[in-house]
């Protein structure tokens, strides 16, 4: 590049000489405003590249090797410090409370309960109350006669809790007095002395209560129960009865097998008749659910034993529960039976004017066909139906005693019955705080060979209202009410039957809770002062109201 800069300007330097001695000599002046810059223009370049084109493939092949060694990671622990739980307060509890309260005909009411407060190991308390009448009544010969009443009670229970079972236990004494003072007013002038119409009734008892407390039902679970009651009433006539009772059940593949059985002895001794009965059952069974059905089927095997006599009874024992509809709609049907012991003491509780001493024939249930519907409409109304249909041999029915000339006790007649009943039940909660329960059974009974069943009503009907104002203020209406009943007495043309009117006792009651431990209440009862009988000639006290306190300790 240099040897032609070189060239170039050597070239020019002649052609300015050359032109210099040929041409005559101008003198000007020439000014050079700027040097000069000469300028090469840029060369162009071939560019080319030489390619080569490689006919040899080559297929390389690779062989990997891995050989597997465990890696041990090093970690350390650090330990993470516990969250502090705080306890969920435990509400306060009061393990006594005392009530009393004072109402018409002089008559007092004194309940108090005491109890060990919260242990998860045991648990102890007592328990007494009295309450007592001085009420005389008006008769249908507008004679006035006393109607009083006594009740005392006291009772002592606990229980004992270990991780798999209980052991509960109880023993007490309920002393109880009535007057028969609802004779025949057709016998003109009466005069009944306090002391001769008095009857006294006095219970002693104690119970014994083992079971398991298993959540898993693989494991043999047990109840195991012994009883024993005493019972006397004024007229030297007693009644010793000692009730044993075991349940026992073990799941297996999803089915529950289990047993049942009682031992029921009864000795009623009196001045003029003595009663020895021995009762005893076995029930196996077996229980089957799954989320649609429930299924419960077995037999039960009862033997009455009297001095003179043994009867075997058998009665079929199962009971299907379906849901139909979750939560809206169940069914159910059974069919079952059973023995009704009706010994001294229950019959007394039951209607305490009956003849001392006197001895109730075991009822055979022999069939009980039944079926009904359970369910809720909505969160605020639930519903029960029910329908059954039995089969009584034996059933008894109270019947005036006449052949005492003041009629004012009652005996038992029998007959073979067959019952039919309609039940239905609705409990609403239209808004909160009130509830409102109402209930009622209608009886259908086919007679064999008595009329009518004596003092059984052909339906009944219970109403309860209950409305809780902020836990301050409480209120109850409770109605019961019941149709007319059939009687029959005996006069010296043969027997004759008359009618009880119906019964309606409207009830209404309101506790003020002045604190959580002091309260005051108030109760009426019969409020249209009604004198209705619920047996043959004896009417009730009427209206009454009594008011007191209540005090938690």
């Amino acid at each position: 590049m240099q040897v032609i800069k070189r060239y170039i300007i050597t070239i020019l330097i002649l052609i300015v000489f050359s032109i210099g001695y040929s041409q005559e000599v101008i003198r000007k002046e020439v000014r050079v405003v700027q040097p000069y810059a000469p300028t090469l223009f840029d060369a162009f370049k071939i560019n080319i590249l030489p390619s080569l084109k490689d006919t040899m493939e080559l297929s390389p092949d690779f062989i990997y090797e891995i050989s597997p060694k465990p890696y041990s990671a090093e970690y350390s622990i650090r330990p993470i410090k516990a969250a502090n739980l705080l306890d969920d307060p435990l509400t306060k509890l009061y393990g006594s409370y005392l009530k009393m309260g004072l109402g018409n005909h002089l008559t007092p009411l004194a309940e108090l309960s005491i109890n060990k407060k919260r242990s998860k190991e045991y648990s102890l308390g007592a328990y007494a109350r009295h309450i007592s009448s001085n009420c005389k009544v008006k008769l249908e010969n507008d004679e006035k006669v006393f109607a009083g009443y006594g009740n005392d009670e006291f009772e002592l229970y606990g229980k004992r809790i270990w991780d798999n079972s209980i052991l509960s236990g109880s023993a007490g004494m309920d002393n109880r007095s009535v007057y028969y003072y609802g004779y025949n007013t057709t016998l003109g002038d009466t005069v009944l002395e306090k002391e001769d119409i008095k009857q006294n009734f006095l219970k002693l008892n104690a119970q014994l209560v083992y079971r398991s407390s298993y959540i898993d039902s693989n494991h043999l679970n047990y109840n195991i129960q012994v009883k024993y009651n005493y019972f006397a009433d004024k007229f030297n006539y007693t009644e010793n009865n000692i009730f044993t009772y075991g349940e026992f059940s073990l799941l297996r593949e999803n089915i529950l097998l289990g047993a049942d059985f009682s031992y029921n002895y009864i000795d009623e001794t009196g001045d003029l008749t003595t009663r020895k009965n021995s009762i005893i059952g076995l029930s196996p069974w077996f229980k089957k659910k799954t989320g649609e059905w429930r299924l419960r089927a077995g037999v039960d095997a009862v033997f009455d034993i009297n001095e003179n006599k043994t009867a075997t009874h058998l009665y079929p024992d199962a009971h299907l529960q379906i849901a139909v509809v979750d939560n809206m709609l169940n069914a159910y049907i059974g069919i079952s039976g059973n023995l009704e012991v009706n010994n001294f003491q229950k019959i007394v509780w039951e209607n305490p004017w009956i003849k001392p001493g006197l001895q109730v024939r075991n009822s055979n249930h022999k069939l009980n066909m039944y079926g009904g519907l359970t369910g809720n409409i909505n969160p605020s109304l639930s519903y029960k139906l029910r329908f059954s249909y039995k089969q009584v041999n034996d059933m008894y029915f109270y019947v005036n005693d006449t052949l005492d000339i003041l009629g004012n006790q009652f005996y038992t007649e029998y007959d073979d019955v067959q019952l039919s009943t309609i039940y239905g039940e609705i409990l609403v909660s239209p808004i909160d705080h009130l509830s409102i329960f109402i209930g009622g059974n209608y009886y259908k009974y086919a007679m064999t060979n008595q009329d009518r069943p004596w003092h059984k009503p052909a339906w009944d009907l219970p109403v309860s209202t209950r409305y809780n104002l902020h836990d301050k203020i409480l209120v109850n209406v409770d109605i019961i009410g019941s149709g007319k009943r059939y009687i029959k007495t005996y006069d010296s043309s043969g027997a004759n039957e008359f009618t009880l009117d119906g019964i309606v006792d409207i009830n209404f009651g309101i506790e003020y809770r002045y604190t959580k431990i002091l309260s005051a209440f108030l109760r009426f009862y019969n409020l249209t002062s009604s004198k209705y009988q619920k047996w043959n000639q004896y009417p009730g006290q009427g209206f009454i109201v009594m008011g007191g306190i209540t005090y938690s300790l």
